[in-house]
């Protein structure tokens, strides 16, 4: 009688709903030495500012602990939300924005992605700068459950070496 228990137990938990998507914790980070990066941003009047890891880190950091689809074992990751970024440079409500990587490779990433998703701007891994060689050292990151559920969300929207976002004219 208990195995018939536990087996319906085990049954039931199965079609219980999905835990919801891990949303970033706002944190407020300690000042570190980052690699040599930068994120230039150009508004829609042509303006251009450019960022270093820590100027962006000027901006409201956020905490998120997930996998990705290069790193199986969940990590933690800090940055900014690309949302506030785009907010602060008045491009949160361009249709889609191009970015652009340090080695010229370039995505278009449409405003649904940003306003549904929490698209983190990691400037840091495990409480370390964020480096090249483990995709960085600006790198776009999404929630690993959310990034699997939306339909729209494709891994080329995870952009590492990020060097550039203007928006799609």
């Amino acid at each position: 009688m208990n195995v018939i228990i536990r087996l319906t137990a085990a049954a039931l938990i199965g079609f219980l709903p999905m835990t919801a998507f891990s949303a970033p914790q706002q944190v407020t980070l300690d000042q570190i030495e980052h690699s040599t990066a930068e994120l230039t941003v150009a508004d829609k009047d042509g303006t251009e500012v450019t960022y270093d890891p820590g100027r962006l880190e000027q901006l409201p950091t956020y905490r998120l602990m997930t996998a990705t689809p290069w790193r199986d074992d969940p990590a933690t990751f800090e940055g900014v939300l690309l949302r506030d970024l785009l907010d602060a440079h008045g491009l949160v409500d361009s249709d889609e924005i191009m970015v652009t990587a340090e080695n010229d490779y370039t995505v278009t990433i449409p405003r649904k992605i940003w306003m549904e998703l929490d698209v983190l701007i990691a400037t840091r891994v495990n409480g370390a700068p964020h480096s090249r060689r483990a995709r960085g050292p600006i790198q776009f990151v999404i929630d690993m459950d959310a990034y699997q559920s939306h339909a729209d969300v494709r891994e080329d929207h995870l952009v590492w070496m990020a060097a550039r976002i203007e928006p799609v004219k």
